[in-house]
C-alpha cells in the first residue's frame, strides 16, 4: 500500500534535504553529501559536530525533534560480539567519531517549509553562539 507513495515521499525528503543543505552550508556542521551517480533517499538528515550533545539539547529545548541515532558505536555496545565467545577490541576511530558527533534533524515528507526554516534558523543561532 505504501510503496505506491515511495517516489513522492522520497522526492519530498530530497527537497527538504536540499533546503537544509542550502540553509546550513555556511555553518560549522558537517552536512551529508550525495555521492555522484547515487540518489540519496534521506531517510535521515544527519549532521555532524563535536558538540553534538549540546546542539541536540539546544534544538530539543526549542521544540525541535532532534535525535541521536546510533549514539554508541556497535563495537562499544554491551554484549558485543553478540552470542560469540570472543574478546574483541577493534580500532575503528571513524565509527567512534560518527557515533559521538551525529545528530539527526527532523526529516519526513510531511514536514512543512515553516518547520524546516525554523530548524535551520535554530541551528544557525546555535552555531553562531556555540559552534565555532
Amino acid at each position: 500500500m505504501k510503496l505506491k507513495h515511495i517516489r513522492k515521499w522520497t522526492d519530498q525528503r530530497r527537497a527538504w534535504a536540499e533546503r537544509y543543505t542550502e540553509g546550513l552550508i555556511a555553518t560549522s556542521l558537517k552536512l551529508p553529501k550525495e555521492m555522484p551517480g547515487y540518489r540519496h533517499v534521506y531517510h535521515l538528515y544527519v549532521v555532524e559536530h563535536p558538540k553534538r550533545d549540546h546542539l541536540a539539547q539546544f534544538l530539543v529545548a526549542a521544540g525541535i525533534d532532534a535525535k541521536m541515532h546510533y549514539p554508541i558505536a556497535i563495537h562499544k555496545q554491551e554484549g558485543y560480539p553478540w552470542n560469540k565467545m570472543a574478546h574483541l577490541n577493534p580500532h575503528v576511530p571513524n565509527a567512534e567519531a560518527n557515533a559521538a558527533q551525529c545528530v539527526s534533524l527532523p526529516m519526513f515528507p510531511e514536514l512543512t517549509a515553516e518547520e524546516v526554516n525554523y530548524t535551520i534558523a535554530k541551528v544557525k543561532e546555535w552555531d553562531a553562539q556555540f559552534g565555532k
